[in-house]
Protein backbone atom coordinates (compact mmCIF):
# COMPACT_ATOMS: atom_id res chain seq x y z
CA UNK A 1 0.00 0.00 0.00
CA UNK A 2 1.09 3.53 -0.64
CA UNK A 3 1.76 5.95 2.18
CA UNK A 4 -1.65 7.61 1.76
CA UNK A 5 -3.46 4.27 1.70
CA UNK A 6 -1.62 3.18 4.82
CA UNK A 7 -2.67 6.38 6.61
CA UNK A 8 -6.30 5.76 5.66
CA UNK A 9 -6.10 2.16 6.88
CA UNK A 10 -4.66 3.16 10.27
CA UNK A 11 -7.43 5.75 10.79
CA UNK A 12 -10.09 3.27 9.68
CA UNK A 13 -8.76 0.70 12.14
CA UNK A 14 -8.88 3.22 14.99
CA UNK A 15 -12.24 4.86 14.25
CA UNK A 16 -14.23 2.22 12.37
CA UNK A 17 -12.75 -1.12 13.32
CA UNK A 18 -15.08 -1.45 16.30
CA UNK A 19 -18.12 -1.35 13.97
CA UNK A 20 -17.05 -4.35 11.88
CA UNK A 21 -13.53 -5.68 11.18
CA UNK A 22 -14.56 -6.29 7.57
CA UNK A 23 -14.40 -2.54 6.98
CA UNK A 24 -10.60 -2.91 6.91
CA UNK A 25 -10.97 -5.23 3.91
CA UNK A 26 -12.64 -2.56 1.81
CA UNK A 27 -10.67 -0.53 -0.77
CA UNK A 28 -8.89 2.53 0.56
CA UNK A 29 -11.25 4.90 -1.28
CA UNK A 30 -14.29 3.31 0.40
CA UNK A 31 -12.59 3.47 3.80
CA UNK A 32 -11.86 7.17 3.16
CA UNK A 33 -15.53 7.80 2.42
CA UNK A 34 -16.60 6.03 5.62
CA UNK A 35 -14.03 8.04 7.57
CA UNK A 36 -15.55 11.17 6.10
CA UNK A 37 -18.88 9.98 7.56
CA UNK A 38 -17.40 9.08 10.96
CA UNK A 39 -18.61 12.29 12.65
CA UNK A 40 -22.19 11.25 11.88
CA UNK A 41 -22.71 7.86 13.54
CA UNK A 42 -26.09 7.27 11.89
CA UNK A 43 -24.71 8.00 8.44
CA UNK A 44 -21.65 5.76 8.77
CA UNK A 45 -23.74 2.88 10.10
CA UNK A 46 -26.26 3.13 7.27
CA UNK A 47 -23.44 3.35 4.73
CA UNK A 48 -21.88 0.17 6.13
CA UNK A 49 -25.22 -1.65 6.14
CA UNK A 50 -25.63 -0.69 2.47
CA UNK A 51 -22.14 -2.04 1.72
CA UNK A 52 -22.96 -5.26 3.57
CA UNK A 53 -26.25 -5.84 1.70
CA UNK A 54 -25.21 -4.65 -1.77
CA UNK A 55 -21.36 -4.79 -1.84
CA UNK A 56 -20.55 -4.15 -5.50
CA UNK A 57 -23.18 -1.50 -6.39
CA UNK A 58 -22.81 0.23 -3.01
CA UNK A 59 -19.04 0.62 -3.55
CA UNK A 60 -19.55 2.13 -7.00
CA UNK A 61 -22.28 4.48 -5.81
CA UNK A 62 -20.35 5.61 -2.72
CA UNK A 63 -17.30 6.38 -4.83
CA UNK A 64 -19.38 8.29 -7.38
CA UNK A 65 -21.76 10.28 -5.18
CA UNK A 66 -20.58 9.69 -1.61
CA UNK A 67 -19.10 13.15 -1.12
CA UNK A 68 -22.18 14.99 -2.40
CA UNK A 69 -24.53 16.55 0.21
CA UNK A 70 -27.64 15.37 -1.67
CA UNK A 71 -26.52 11.74 -1.56
CA UNK A 72 -25.55 11.96 2.11
CA UNK A 73 -28.99 13.35 2.88
CA UNK A 74 -30.91 10.53 1.19
CA UNK A 75 -28.60 7.85 2.62
CA UNK A 76 -29.13 9.20 6.15
CA UNK A 77 -32.92 9.42 5.71
CA UNK A 78 -33.66 6.24 3.74
CA UNK A 79 -30.66 3.99 4.37
CA UNK A 80 -29.68 1.08 2.12
CA UNK A 81 -33.00 1.26 0.19
CA UNK A 82 -31.50 3.95 -2.06
CA UNK A 83 -28.74 1.71 -3.45
CA UNK A 84 -30.75 -0.68 -5.68
CA UNK A 85 -32.91 2.19 -6.97
CA UNK A 86 -29.89 4.29 -7.98
CA UNK A 87 -28.31 1.20 -9.52
CA UNK A 88 -31.49 0.57 -11.52
CA UNK A 89 -31.11 3.99 -13.16
CA UNK A 90 -27.41 3.33 -13.78
CA UNK A 91 -28.14 0.00 -15.47
CA UNK A 92 -31.19 1.08 -17.51
CA UNK A 93 -31.65 3.82 -20.06
CA UNK A 94 -34.95 5.10 -18.64
CA UNK A 95 -36.84 6.93 -21.38
CA UNK A 96 -38.41 9.45 -18.98
CA UNK A 97 -34.96 10.46 -17.75
CA UNK A 98 -33.69 10.80 -21.31
CA UNK A 99 -36.73 12.91 -22.25
CA UNK A 100 -36.26 15.10 -19.18
CA UNK A 101 -32.56 15.54 -19.96
CA UNK A 102 -33.31 16.38 -23.60
CA UNK A 103 -35.92 18.99 -22.69
CA UNK A 104 -33.77 20.59 -19.99
CA UNK A 105 -30.79 20.68 -22.36
CA UNK A 106 -32.85 22.28 -25.12
CA UNK A 107 -34.17 24.93 -22.73
CA UNK A 108 -30.65 25.67 -21.50
CA UNK A 109 -29.34 25.99 -25.06
CA UNK A 110 -32.20 28.36 -25.91
CA UNK A 111 -31.47 30.46 -22.84
CA UNK A 112 -27.76 30.59 -23.69
CA UNK A 113 -28.57 31.80 -27.20
CA UNK A 114 -30.96 34.47 -25.91
CA UNK A 115 -28.48 35.74 -23.32
CA UNK A 116 -25.44 35.38 -25.56
CA UNK A 117 -23.63 33.15 -23.07
CA UNK A 118 -23.60 30.05 -25.26
CA UNK A 119 -20.54 30.96 -27.36
CA UNK A 120 -17.51 28.67 -27.44
CA UNK A 121 -18.97 26.22 -24.94
CA UNK A 122 -18.14 22.52 -24.94
CA UNK A 123 -20.62 19.97 -26.25
CA UNK A 124 -23.26 18.54 -23.98
CA UNK A 125 -22.30 15.63 -21.76
CA UNK A 126 -23.72 12.32 -22.94
CA UNK A 127 -26.35 10.86 -20.62
CA UNK A 128 -24.45 7.88 -19.23
CA UNK A 129 -24.82 5.67 -16.13
CA UNK A 130 -23.30 8.27 -13.80
CA UNK A 131 -25.70 10.98 -14.99
CA UNK A 132 -28.73 8.68 -14.81
CA UNK A 133 -27.79 7.70 -11.27
CA UNK A 134 -27.60 11.37 -10.34
CA UNK A 135 -31.16 11.82 -11.61
CA UNK A 136 -32.22 8.99 -9.28
CA UNK A 137 -30.54 10.76 -6.34
CA UNK A 138 -32.58 13.88 -7.02
CA UNK A 139 -35.83 11.94 -7.49
CA UNK A 140 -35.33 10.26 -4.11
CA UNK A 141 -34.45 13.56 -2.46
CA UNK A 142 -37.61 15.28 -3.68
CA UNK A 143 -40.12 12.40 -3.58
CA UNK A 144 -38.75 10.22 -0.77
CA UNK A 145 -40.69 7.07 0.10
CA UNK A 146 -43.28 7.80 -2.59
CA UNK A 147 -40.54 7.21 -5.16
CA UNK A 148 -38.74 4.37 -3.36
CA UNK A 149 -42.04 2.56 -2.84
CA UNK A 150 -42.43 2.17 -6.60
CA UNK A 151 -39.55 -0.35 -6.65
CA UNK A 152 -39.44 -3.98 -5.58
CA UNK A 153 -36.01 -5.47 -4.79
CA UNK A 154 -35.51 -9.05 -5.94
CA UNK A 155 -33.52 -11.63 -3.99
CA UNK A 156 -30.57 -10.98 -6.32
CA UNK A 157 -30.45 -7.37 -5.11
CA UNK A 158 -31.80 -5.97 -8.38
CA UNK A 159 -34.65 -3.45 -8.31
CA UNK A 160 -37.77 -3.74 -10.47
CA UNK A 161 -39.87 -0.65 -11.24
CA UNK A 162 -43.60 -1.28 -10.74
CA UNK A 163 -45.15 0.73 -13.58
CA UNK A 164 -48.72 0.57 -12.23
CA UNK A 165 -47.63 1.96 -8.89
CA UNK A 166 -45.60 4.57 -10.73
CA UNK A 167 -48.58 5.88 -12.72
CA UNK A 168 -50.97 5.83 -9.75
CA UNK A 169 -48.58 7.67 -7.45
CA UNK A 170 -47.72 10.20 -10.14
CA UNK A 171 -51.42 10.96 -10.63
CA UNK A 172 -52.01 11.23 -6.88
CA UNK A 173 -49.00 13.48 -6.45
CA UNK A 174 -50.25 15.80 -9.20
CA UNK A 175 -53.55 16.41 -7.42
CA UNK A 176 -52.56 16.28 -3.72
CA UNK A 177 -48.84 17.04 -3.54
CA UNK A 178 -49.46 20.46 -1.95
CA UNK A 179 -51.49 19.08 0.96
CA UNK A 180 -49.12 16.15 1.46
CA UNK A 181 -46.04 18.39 1.49
CA UNK A 182 -47.64 20.73 4.03
CA UNK A 183 -48.64 17.84 6.31
CA UNK A 184 -45.14 16.34 6.09
CA UNK A 185 -43.52 19.62 7.08
CA UNK A 186 -45.91 20.01 10.00
CA UNK A 187 -45.23 16.46 11.20
CA UNK A 188 -41.46 17.00 10.97
CA UNK A 189 -41.61 20.41 12.66
CA UNK A 190 -40.19 22.20 9.62
CA UNK A 191 -40.85 25.84 8.75
CA UNK A 192 -43.98 26.44 6.66
CA UNK A 193 -43.53 28.95 3.85
CA UNK A 194 -46.18 30.97 2.08
CA UNK A 195 -45.74 28.81 -1.01
CA UNK A 196 -46.45 25.65 1.02
CA UNK A 197 -49.69 27.10 2.34
CA UNK A 198 -50.71 28.38 -1.10
CA UNK A 199 -50.29 25.04 -2.90
CA UNK A 200 -51.98 23.14 -0.10
CA UNK A 201 -54.91 25.56 -0.15
CA UNK A 202 -55.16 25.23 -3.92
CA UNK A 203 -55.33 21.45 -3.64
CA UNK A 204 -58.08 21.64 -1.05
CA UNK A 205 -60.10 24.31 -2.85
CA UNK A 206 -59.88 22.91 -6.35
CA UNK A 207 -59.56 19.17 -5.90
CA UNK A 208 -59.93 17.64 -2.46
CA UNK A 209 -63.18 19.30 -1.35
CA UNK A 210 -65.08 18.91 -4.65
CA UNK A 211 -63.95 15.28 -4.96
CA UNK A 212 -65.15 14.43 -1.47
CA UNK A 213 -68.43 16.23 -2.04
CA UNK A 214 -69.04 14.38 -5.29
CA UNK A 215 -68.22 11.03 -3.69
CA UNK A 216 -70.55 11.71 -0.79
CA UNK A 217 -73.45 12.30 -3.20
CA UNK A 218 -74.63 15.49 -1.53
CA UNK A 219 -73.20 18.48 0.26
CA UNK A 220 -73.94 18.47 3.98
CA UNK A 221 -72.91 20.58 6.93
CA UNK A 222 -71.71 19.24 10.29
CA UNK A 223 -75.29 19.20 11.49
CA UNK A 224 -76.12 16.67 8.77
CA UNK A 225 -78.38 19.09 6.90
CA UNK A 226 -77.78 19.75 3.23
CA UNK A 227 -75.95 23.00 2.48
CA UNK A 228 -77.65 25.73 0.49
CA UNK A 229 -76.49 27.07 -2.87
CA UNK A 230 -74.43 29.88 -1.35
CA UNK A 231 -72.52 27.56 0.99
CA UNK A 232 -71.82 25.14 -1.85
CA UNK A 233 -70.54 27.96 -4.02
CA UNK A 234 -68.12 29.02 -1.29
CA UNK A 235 -66.82 25.45 -0.86
CA UNK A 236 -66.72 24.10 -4.38
CA UNK A 237 -66.15 27.00 -6.77
CA UNK A 238 -63.64 29.52 -5.37
CA UNK A 239 -61.69 29.56 -8.63
CA UNK A 240 -64.73 30.84 -10.55
CA UNK A 241 -64.66 34.05 -8.54
CA UNK A 242 -62.43 36.99 -9.43
CA UNK A 243 -59.49 37.78 -7.19
CA UNK A 244 -59.99 40.49 -4.63
CA UNK A 245 -61.74 41.21 -1.37
CA UNK A 246 -65.06 42.37 -2.80
CA UNK A 247 -67.17 39.34 -1.85
CA UNK A 248 -65.44 38.98 1.52
CA UNK A 249 -66.27 42.57 2.40
CA UNK A 250 -69.96 41.84 1.89
CA UNK A 251 -69.88 39.65 4.99
CA UNK A 252 -72.91 37.40 5.38
CA UNK A 253 -74.18 38.39 1.93
CA UNK A 254 -70.89 37.58 0.21
CA UNK A 255 -71.69 33.93 -0.47
CA UNK A 256 -75.10 34.81 -1.94
CA UNK A 257 -73.56 37.53 -4.10
CA UNK A 258 -70.88 35.10 -5.24
CA UNK A 259 -73.55 32.59 -6.23
CA UNK A 260 -75.45 35.19 -8.26
CA UNK A 261 -72.20 36.31 -9.91
CA UNK A 262 -71.20 32.77 -10.91
CA UNK A 263 -74.67 31.89 -12.24
CA UNK A 264 -74.75 35.15 -14.21
CA UNK A 265 -71.32 34.43 -15.71
CA UNK A 266 -72.23 30.81 -16.42
CA UNK A 267 -75.95 30.68 -17.32
CA UNK A 268 -75.83 26.91 -17.82
CA UNK A 269 -75.73 26.59 -14.03
CA UNK A 270 -79.23 28.03 -13.88
CA UNK A 271 -80.64 24.75 -15.20
CA UNK A 272 -79.12 22.88 -12.25
CA UNK A 273 -80.42 25.45 -9.77
CA UNK A 274 -83.93 25.26 -11.21
CA UNK A 275 -83.80 21.45 -11.26
CA UNK A 276 -82.93 21.34 -7.55
CA UNK A 277 -85.74 23.78 -6.77
CA UNK A 278 -88.12 21.53 -8.71
CA UNK A 279 -86.92 18.52 -6.76
CA UNK A 280 -87.57 20.31 -3.46
CA UNK A 281 -91.06 21.27 -4.60
CA UNK A 282 -91.80 17.84 -6.07
CA UNK A 283 -92.45 19.27 -9.55
CA UNK A 284 -91.17 18.11 -12.89
CA UNK A 285 -87.81 19.84 -13.55
CA UNK A 286 -88.61 20.88 -17.12
CA UNK A 287 -91.69 22.84 -15.95
CA UNK A 288 -89.65 24.83 -13.43
CA UNK A 289 -86.81 25.31 -15.92
CA UNK A 290 -89.18 26.62 -18.60
CA UNK A 291 -90.79 29.00 -16.13
CA UNK A 292 -87.45 30.13 -14.78
CA UNK A 293 -85.98 30.88 -18.17
CA UNK A 294 -89.18 32.74 -19.15
CA UNK A 295 -88.77 34.97 -16.12
CA UNK A 296 -85.09 35.58 -16.93
CA UNK A 297 -85.81 36.45 -20.57
CA UNK A 298 -88.71 38.70 -19.62
CA UNK A 299 -86.54 40.48 -17.07
CA UNK A 300 -83.77 41.05 -19.62
CA UNK A 301 -86.25 42.37 -22.17
CA UNK A 302 -87.68 44.75 -19.57
CA UNK A 303 -84.23 45.96 -18.49
CA UNK A 304 -83.16 46.68 -22.04
CA UNK A 305 -86.58 47.80 -23.32
CA UNK A 306 -85.45 51.42 -23.38
CA UNK A 307 -83.23 50.46 -26.31
CA UNK A 308 -86.29 49.42 -28.32
CA UNK A 309 -87.66 52.97 -28.58
CA UNK A 310 -84.70 54.58 -30.38
CA UNK A 311 -84.27 51.39 -32.42
CA UNK A 312 -87.89 51.57 -33.57
CA UNK A 313 -87.54 55.27 -34.42
CA UNK A 314 -84.40 54.54 -36.42
CA UNK A 315 -86.14 51.79 -38.36
CA UNK A 316 -89.08 54.12 -39.15
CA UNK A 317 -86.66 56.76 -40.33
CA UNK A 318 -85.00 54.30 -42.71
CA UNK A 319 -88.35 53.11 -44.05
CA UNK A 320 -89.50 56.67 -44.75
CA UNK A 321 -86.26 57.50 -46.56
CA UNK A 322 -86.60 54.35 -48.59
CA UNK A 323 -90.26 55.19 -49.40
CA UNK A 324 -89.36 58.74 -50.59
CA UNK A 325 -86.50 57.52 -52.75
CA UNK A 326 -88.71 54.94 -54.42
CA UNK A 327 -91.44 57.50 -55.43
CA UNK A 328 -91.25 58.69 -59.06
CA UNK A 329 -90.16 62.30 -59.51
Amino acid sequence: MSYVEQLIRIQAEQELGHIDPRILEEPAQVQATLLDYAADQELVLKAWIALSKYPAPAREILLLYGTEPEFRDILRRYGDAVIPVIQYFRDNDVWTVRALDTVSGALKDLWDRLTGSGQAKPGRVELGPAERGWYAVHFIKHEGYDFLGQFAVHTDGKARWNQTDRVVKASTAFFTSGVRNLETKIDLGQDITGADAFWAGLDVALVAVPAKLLLSGRVVARSGQELNFAARTRLVAPRLLPKGEFFRKLGAYGAAAATIYIVARHPSLLNSVLAELADLAGISPWIVQAAGWSVVIAFLIYVFSWLLVPLAKFMLFLLRRFERSSKPA
